[in-house]
């Protein structure tokens, strides 16, 4: 639990003495939001880290346990967004609705073309320098997904970040390659 720090009366109290006279308030608030003890020490945990990063932005002499209650609720109403995004993009990886354009079936479509292809990935030629110049957190989320085929679960399991982070580089990976590689037109010739 929390340690009460003497303080004389003269002596004002430090944002960390102050922050920690607050955890017991935290605590409980955490509890009411998640109703669930390991959700609520992760939110008091991200509060916390939240508000020693923005400590800077607190104003001494007004009211610290208002400003940690507003940095509580934001913060789990963005965990609340965040899973409510990564449970509709399950499921939609359940019925099948991922996003239609993938390397996956570029690659079939430049194998039936003439042309070279790599016998490692059996993408075409063209294909692997776009995905060379890509920077290296798209390509190799790109690669995972698109590529081996992986959700993106089991993408987000294997690289180590949230189920967003790999939405969002993969979307902004396949973004940058149509760019490099131009319409479905040009690939059609690639």
């Amino acid at each position: 639990m929390t340690e009460t720090v003497p303080v004389t009366p003269d002596e004002p109290l430090t944002f960390g003495q102050a922050l920690a006279a607050e955890m017991g308030h935290l605590e409980r608030m955490a509890r009411y939001y998640t109703s669930d003890a390991v959700d609520a020490e992760d939110l008091i945990q991200d509060t916390v880290l939240l508000a020693l990063r923005f400590s800077d932005s607190y104003q001494a002499g007004s009211n610290l346990r208002a400003w940690l209650q507003r940095v509580m609720r934001n913060r789990h109403v963005s965990i609340l967004r965040r899973k409510n995004l990564e449970s509709r993009v399950l499921k939609a990886e359940a019925y099948h609705a991922v996003p239609e354009w993938s390397i996956g079936e570029m690659s079939r479509k430049t194998t039936r073309i003439k042309g070279r292809t790599d016998l490692s990935t059996g993408l075409s030629a063209p294909l692997m320098r776009a995905i060379g110049r890509l920077r290296p957190e798209f390509r190799e989320v790109l690669l995972i997904c698109d590529v081996e085929g992986l959700s993106y679960a089991d993408a987000a399991e294997r690289v180590g970040r949230p189920i967003g982070t790999i939405m969002s580089r993969l979307h902004r990976g396949r973004r940058a390659l149509r760019i490099q590689i131009g319409h479905s037109r040009h690939l059609e010739a690639a």
